[in-house]
């Protein structure tokens, strides 16, 4: 990603700690989010340009990781990492609008802006997709009217109503997996709420893609790509083999769990050879349809 853009938000968040006092890497983590979160809406709130910029450096440089993680969740569309740098920006913008940390104490700012990434990347993605098949089916206006005369729609409406509605089921889908491992954690069951979040929200679904046949109104044969997507277990464990040094503070920062039991239980994984993660992982899925169906 650019360096240039990367020095310019630092220096952004170097005097934001020089004339407020808010480091944007101080401990403890959730509480400085939600310091600059809420002095960012406060910045927004009073037209403050100067002071805007400021916090939106910091946030920027806190969360600076995550252009890297979209780039590894939207493959094959053809963008740079410095464009998921906007993305970034995109999320920071709408958690403030949405400010729901503010509003709902079983939500911290973290959880919010964490929620915000995935609301920007599904929109995004989904953008691509109609840009995608809009350039295959482009015999088509999405402006043409369908329906009846008295009910007349256009094409571009109804995928306007689609989107929406695949925005509702992803942001339930996230939130869902989140309350699940959260459940686990509750239950003292520390390795497997680890092992469900990355399976949640680690890169572990393979894609697949074939060329398939098909013929249009007019009679004649075109291919075209076939997507399909499959859970993909070896990667599941090369990524539990490898967790990042700083998981556990994404770990602490996204969930309530007690850093000790989350500290022996990262310790199980750590040192745990490829066939006992995948007795864990078969373990885990297993306990997760049972709470599922009993609990949740």
């Amino acid at each position: 990603m650019s360096v240039a853009a990367f020095n310019l938000y630092k220096n952004q968040a170097d005097i934001l700690y020089d004339e407020t006092g808010i480091k944007y890497d101080a401990k403890p983590y959730k509480e400085t989010i939600r310091l600059l979160l809420d002095g960012l809406c406060e910045a927004m709130d009073t037209g403050d340009e100067h002071l805007k910029d400021l916090y939106v450096g910091a946030l920027m440089v806190r969360f600076w990781n995550v252009p890297k993680k979209l780039v590894a969740s939207c493959p094959n569309i053809g963008l740079e990492e410095d464009d998921f740098v906007d993305w970034l920006y995109e999320a920071i913008v709408l958690a403030c609008e949405y400010r729901k940390w503010q509003t709902d104490p079983k939500v911290n700012a973290q959880q919010c802006l964490n929620q915000c990434v995935e609301t920007i990347r599904v929109r995004k993605y989904y953008e691509f997709n109609l840009d995608k098949h809009s350039a295959n089916y482009n015999t088509v206006s999405i402006s043409n009217p369908v329906g009846d005369d008295e009910e007349q729609t256009s094409y571009e409406d109804r995928l306007y109503d689609e989107e929406e509605a695949d925005q509702a089921k992803f942001i339930d889908g996230s939130a869902s997996a989140r309350y699940l491992i959260q459940n686990f954690i509750n239950k003292k069951k520390l390795v497997e709420a680890i092992i469900l979040d990355v399976i949640a929200f680690g890169d572990t679904i393979k894609t697949l893609k074939k060329t398939v046949k098909s013929i249009d109104e007019n009679g004649e044969t075109f291919r075209y790509t076939k997507y399909s997507h499959e859970f993909w277990a070896y990667k599941l464990i090369q990524l539990l083999s490898n967790l990042p040094d700083d998981y556990e503070d994404y770990f602490n920062d996204s969930y309530d769990v007690v850093p000790n039991e989350f500290n022996a239980a990262l310790g199980v994984i750590r040192r745990a050879n490829n066939q006992k993660l995948y007795r864990e992982v078969r373990a885990t899925l297993s306990a997760a349809k049972t709470l599922v169906q009993k609990d949740l």
